[in-house]
């Protein structure tokens, strides 16, 4: 039960952190400025974390693990995806509402910090190869049911695709709400370029 307690606690302390980083930046998580977030002292949070890069990874983990579930809600099994099905979940892992906004603005500051820090590089990485992994996968699969076209490599596919929604999301958290989806289009007409001539809906209708 204490254990629980625990990992319940780590929890509640990263995402006030991810908060406090979305909302004023990395250089505003201080250990006073989270402890006050909290109601707590300095002293408890070292039970919980013992640097201020554990808990920035924690809070990047906390992010990055609203934005995988968000993205696991709009998916289906990988043997029965559709190109059309595959939009939604490219979609929900862009910053294009109030809760994805705050996930995305945790993992930009993450970025920067990155460069100077290993620990937070390598489990910036370990998630980005996870990411470029799970999205071949689905690649491979629509290419496999004759959704995407087979003459470019899934490889190649998944690291445009991968690159676009992170460069995206940069300029996407810079712009109003009201202008992101209309901005965000053009990653979806470029997908749908990939679509096999056959399947698409005005060969459908010609």
């Amino acid at each position: 039960m204490r254990k629980v307690d625990h990992d319940s606690r780590r929890e509640e302390v990263a995402e006030a952190a991810a908060r406090l980083i979305a909302s004023k930046g990395l250089e505003a998580l201080t250990t006073r400025a989270l402890a006050k977030s909290l109601g707590c002292s300095i002293g408890v949070l070292s039970h919980y974390f013992s640097s201020k890069e554990e808990i920035v990874i924690a809070a990047f983990r906390w992010a990055d693990q609203r934005i995988d579930l968000r993205m696991q809600e709009a998916s289906i099994q990988q043997d029965n995806l559709s190109l059309d099905q595959f939009f939604p979940i490219i979609k929900a892992g862009l910053p294009l509402d109030e809760e994805s906004d705050l996930e995305w603005r945790v993992r930009l500051n993450l970025h920067t910090f990155a460069l100077t820090h290993n620990d937070s590089l390598q489990a910036e990485l370990e998630k980005n190869t996870q990411n470029r992994e799970l999205m071949q996968g689905m690649i491979t699969s629509l290419q496999a049911q004759g959704e995407l076209r087979d003459d470019v490599s899934a490889e190649d596919i998944t690291n445009i695709a991968f690159d676009l929604v992170i460069g995206m999301a940069k300029n996407l958290v810079m712009r109003p709400f009201n202008e992101r989806e209309e901005r965000s289009a053009y990653l979806f007409r470029m997908i749908e370029q990939l679509r096999p001539e056959k399947r698409r809906p005005d060969a459908a209708s010609a």
